[in-house]
């Protein structure tokens, strides 16, 4: 495998590069044989000791390396790897149990599609009185952990949901009583769960300049004065 070369020069603690990034991945699926469960969560710089921070000159080499989260949706497994970019090979790879890593972007997107596709969901729509889905907007949060089995064992989010007016309406102002319960391995609804509520917002909270009206016009001047006794702030020896 062609080695990467650090050019020197480049401070240690200098961001990990797109071809740092690409190498350190490519590095990691062919040496741990990842397939398409394994899904990167995050790849960066793993900050190098502080003794070769202080002794950067610019002149000699040093090793970089990139600390990388993997995710195995298939088993719901947490990894935690190490790569070092000047030996070209994974230096630590370790499994973490009993965690989950942050929420990836394509799982928002994912998880949106879901639960607008959940026969659950719309039914719970349609109780609310709300015939058009593709108006609510899904908003992917974690569900945490309070210590049970399912949150022990499952990848779960609990998507907030708010109504709109149309596509470009904010959302936000306008909550919807119901928590879909999702597993975003198998991006499956498991359950909706439904609150009592006495009226949903129907007022619109809109803040574009397309939705408010004309704006302000010039902005007045702005005067500083003192006050009190002007002779105090004169004063010289």
């Amino acid at each position: 495998m062609t080695q990467l070369t650090v050019k020197l020069g480049n401070h240690p603690l200098e961001p990990l590069s797109k071809e740092e990034i690409l190498t350190a991945v490519r590095v990691l699926k062919e040496q741990k044989q990842l397939g398409d469960a394994d899904r990167f969560v995050s790849v960066m710089l793993k900050e190098p000791k502080k003794e070769v921070v202080l002794g950067f000159d610019g002149a000699k080499p040093f090793e970089r390396e990139a600390f990388i989260v993997i995710l195995n949706g298939k088993d719901n497994a947490t990894y935690e790897a190490v790569v070092s970019l000047s030996r070209m090979e994974v230096v630590s790879w370790k499994y973490v149990p009993g965690v989950q890593p942050m929420i990836m972007l394509d799982e928002q997107i994912e998880c949106e599609a879901a639960v607008k596709a959940s026969p659950d969901f719309l039914d719970a729509l349609e109780r609310l009185g709300i015939d058009s889905p593709e108006l609510v907007m899904v908003d992917l949060w974690s569900a945490g952990n309070w210590g049970t089995e399912e949150d022990a064992t499952v990848r779960l989010a609990r998507p907030l949901c708010f109504l709109r007016s149309d596509e470009k309406d904010n959302g936000y102002a306008r909550p919807a009583p119901i928590v879909p319960i999702v597993d975003l391995n198998k991006m499956e609804v498991l359950r909706v769960e439904e609150y009592e509520y006495s009226k949903i917002p129907m007022k619109e909270a809109n803040y574009t300049p397309d939705r408010v009206g004309p704006l302000r016009g010039g902005i007045k001047p702005v005067e500083i004065t003192r006050a009190g006794r002007p002779e105090l702030y004169d004063q010289r020896p």
